[in-house]
């Protein structure tokens, strides 16, 4: 079952998805939209980021921690 909520099923993820995808905080997550090495772009007033890119990055920070 698809819960919008936690981003599942979504294409463009949003500083909300993302939190609630990895248990942070809204303050952490906008940090993470603005980090150079997070690939998010921003459009007008909000940050987007493809839920491809999104699982990229995470599993090349999976990568470097191992």
């Amino acid at each position: 079952m698809e819960t919008r909520e936690s981003g599942e099923g979504k294409v463009v993820l949003r500083p909300r998805d993302v939190q609630k995808l990895l248990g942070i905080g809204r303050n952490q997550a906008y940090h993470l939209f603005r980090r150079p090495d997070f690939p998010a772009k921003r459009l007008g007033r909000s940050w987007l980021i493809s839920r491809a890119a999104f699982e990229r990055w995470l599993e090349q920070r999976d990568a470097i921690d191992h």
